[in-house]
């Protein structure tokens, strides 16, 4: 690599060199030397595909987008997470959430590991609680209340006559440990488990199966044809499969197809609960649920780039079938 002299006459033998005359960081690499005029462009991390938003006129305000820049850097560095991706924002009446995700390889399917935080303190994540049954069974008794937006809202929970509490959990003392007092922090964990559970897509081909029955990202996806992104039969579940025959698929001896190991958006039940269609440019294929209205699923044709967030309330519509 030849040295190159700057605009202040200055040669230097290094790699890299600085214009002085300028006072900007010039990088100099042999004969495709070029002084960097123009502000290099800064990766948003808390949108991992920006342009794929603008079809479903969706954004995260100044406030939201700046603090998660930095939380989900550090989410990742502090829970040894290759990175954490946007998942989505729940509103409530007095603030919103602000959803992560984070994946690390489990066999034969990765792990997602969820994170919160609200509006008001979008720089620091928390990670999101696993819920028991009983809370679970209680949670899901709430899916159609609001939020209020603030997690320490606590929700009294109604017992059945005859119910008997489960034996406490003991800490390493033996001594019982206090149940913890249900929260909306908890109803918040069920309702990204059940959202991401119907609504967390990815397009045919984004993810494979390799030869050892792993599943891993697809790094030389090219993307879905506009004919076929057109079709919603070649959008797929990003979930552990329930069908029998994806899970027989997942497990059986052999070559798997990219499509043969998740469950397909066309067997879902009611038939007519997806929408899918071209954005006005045709550049890109939009899928949405009408179960729920907040999911947004957006794919650049021809390319890999895709985007699947939630944008809403968190409550489901349950006058589907009225409108099918």
């Amino acid at each position: 690599i030849s040295a190159r002299l700057t605009e202040d006459g200055a040669g230097c033998p290094r790699i890299g060199a600085r214009t002085a005359k300028r006072g900007e960081a010039a990088l100099i690499y042999g004969p495709y030397a070029r002084a960097t005029a123009r502000r290099r462009p800064v990766h948003r991390a808390a949108m991992e595909n920006p342009k794929l938003w603008g079809p479903g006129g969706l954004c995260l305000n100044i406030v939201e987008d700046a603090g998660l820049e930095v939380a989900l850097l550090d989410g990742a560095l502090k829970n040894n997470l290759p990175k954490l991706e946007f998942w989505g924002k729940i509103t409530g009446t007095t603030d919103s959430y602000l959803i992560a995700v984070g994946y690390s390889q489990e066999y034969p399917f990765p792990k997602k590991t969820f994170f919160w935080t609200t509006t008001s303190e979008a720089h620091e994540l928390k990670v999101m609680k696993v819920l028991d049954d009983d809370y679970a069974a209680h949670a899901k008794t709430l899916l159609n209340t609001p939020f209020t937006g603030d997690p320490a809202t606590p929700y009294e929970i109604v017992r059945p006559e005859g119910y008997e509490p489960p034996p406490p959990k003991q800490d390493e003392n033996g001594e019982p440990i206090p149940p913890e007092e249900f929260r909306e922090e908890h109803k918040l964990a069920y309702h990204v488990s059940v959202i991401d559970n119907d609504v967390s897509i990815i397009p045919k081909g984004a993810w494979i199966c390799d030869a050892t029955h792993q599943v891993i990202r697809n790094v030389t996806n090219c993307g879905l044809t506009h004919e076929a992104a057109g079709s919603l039969r070649n959008y797929l579940h990003f979930r552990y499969p329930e069908n029998d025959r994806s899970k027989q698929a997942l497990v059986k001896p052999g070559v798997v197809r990219h499509g043969d190991f998740l469950d397909n958006l066309q067997d879902d039940n009611p038939k007519g609960c997806w929408g899918v269609h071209y954005s006005p440019d045709a550049k890109y294929s939009i899928v949405r649920s009408f179960y729920w209205p907040g999911s947004y699923f957006c794919h650049e044709i021809k390319t890999g780039n895709y985007v699947s967030v939630y944008f809403g309330d968190g409550l489901p519509n349950e006058d589907i079938l009225f409108m099918l």
